[in-house]
């Protein structure tokens, strides 16, 4: 086998268990608070929004920092520190005491984490660049697949063995994506002589196509801001669609959410072939118009079952966008470079859905979900117009 598939395969499971460490801890941590002595509804609330946020915010904060030791010290090494790092603080996880113990160990889940960012850096520089498209295409699916069956894998083990041990046993499978790491992935890379990291100057002079990369930064942002502003308050508006006394409130949001989930990742390997062929632009553009059109109905929704319709079909366009992102990053950027640039990709969009889901529940807190769907919606096909018409101009001024 190749060496750049087997890479790319030992990656996709990597991000996948990752992901699920990541994403096994919502349905977890409100529970495991429970256990630990917090029984109030409103501390409950708060503290599961910092343990769950907390983490985040870190990794949007030290996300430059790793990438800067990738580019300096090889790929495979932040691959090893993610999974070796999420192992170990999913463990302490089924041995915290109390509600600050739980958000210190969640601090430093965030802290460590990153494989998925480490896997993109990895797989852009190592794969041809005529399937690149394709191979982070996969990748985003992977990452996609275990955010949308972590949350059920965590509450099956979590009701069968436990929630303490449920944070065991995905610690155990964190521990077999260290080793398929450290065993098969081969990285052909010669460290770096110690010298100052290249600064934003540096980096704005070694990429031609620097407005480009801006661009398309921002467009995370916005991806990332409008996708998660109707996370935190999704369960709130079924319940305001079926109505508070029905009694399958959680099912339907669920589906409501996994509608969309699994229509990303489906989208995401098929469209990051069309990526090869077509370009990264063409495929950014027309999914953030599409996404953006399909946000928009969603506020005028008074039926269940069409909501599900719209936001399967809006998982379509949503899986062309990270792969669209990623690919376009990888193709205006010096490999030497790539560890810092996609880790500062990576703090813009956890900004972003940071933000998002602060700034989404204040808009429906002072105006309703109509106007959320409607703002969002719009926000997000405006920026498929002004990308359709920066990119060519920036792609033209750079050659």
């Amino acid at each position: 086998m190749e060496l750049w598939k087997r890479t790319l395969y030992v990656c996709l499971f990597g991000a996948f268990m990752a992901s699920v460490g990541l994403s096994q801890a919502a349905p977890l941590i409100p529970l495991y608070l429970q256990d630990l002595g917090v029984h109030d509804q409103g501390s409950l609330a708060n503290w599961s929004g910092i343990a769950m946020g907390v983490t985040y915010l870190m990794v949007a904060l030290v996300s430059p920092f790793w990438g800067k030791l990738a580019d300096r010290k090889g790929r495979k090494l932040i691959l090893l520190r993610a999974s070796f790092g999420m192992m170990v603080t999913n463990a302490l996880l089924g041995f915290a005491q109390s509600p600050e113990h739980v958000v210190m160990i969640r601090i430093l889940n965030g802290i460590v984490s990153g494989f998925f960012s480490g896997s993109i850096t990895l797989v852009a520089t190592q794969t041809p660049e005529s399937r690149t498209g394709w191979a982070l295409g996969l990748l985003s699916a992977a990452n996609l697949g275990g955010s949308l069956l972590g949350p059920m894998i965590g509450g099956y083990m979590g009701s069968t063995f436990g929630i303490r041990y449920a944070f065991f046993v995905v610690s155990a499978l964190l521990g077999i994506a260290f080793l398929s790491s450290l065993l098969f992935i081969k990285e052909d890379f010669t460290p770096k002589i110690k010298g100052p990291s290249p600064s934003l100057k540096d980096l704005q002079q070694s990429i031609s196509n620097w407005k480009g990369l801006i661009f398309v930064s921002i467009a995370s942002f916005i991806f990332a801001f409008t996708t998660m502003a109707s996370a935190p308050i999704l369960s709130v508006f079924v319940q305001h669609i079926v109505g508070r006394g029905h009694e399958h409130i959680a099912l339907l949001a669920g589906l409501a959410f996994t509608s969309t989930g699994i229509a990303q990742m489906l989208a995401s390997s098929v469209l990051g072939r069309y990526i090869d062929k077509l370009g990264p632009q063409f495929i950014l553009w027309t999914s953030f118009i599409y996404v953006g059109c399909l946000t928009i109905p969603q506020a005028f929704t008074d039926s269940i079952i069409v909501l599900c319709i719209i936001r399967f079909l809006l998982g379509f366009g949503l899986g062309g966008l990270l792969p669209g992102i990623n690919t376009y990053i990888a193709s205006i950027t010096p490999k030497h470079l790539a560890g810092q640039i996609f880790a500062y990709n990576q703090s813009t969009l956890f900004f972003g859905y940071f933000m998002g889901a602060v700034g989404g529940s204040a808009i429906v807190s002072q105006w309703g979900f109509s106007t959320m769907f409607i703002v969002t919606g719009m926000i997000i096909a405006l920026t498929g117009v002004f990308l359709k018409v920066t990119l060519g101009r920036t792609s033209t001024a750079s050659h």
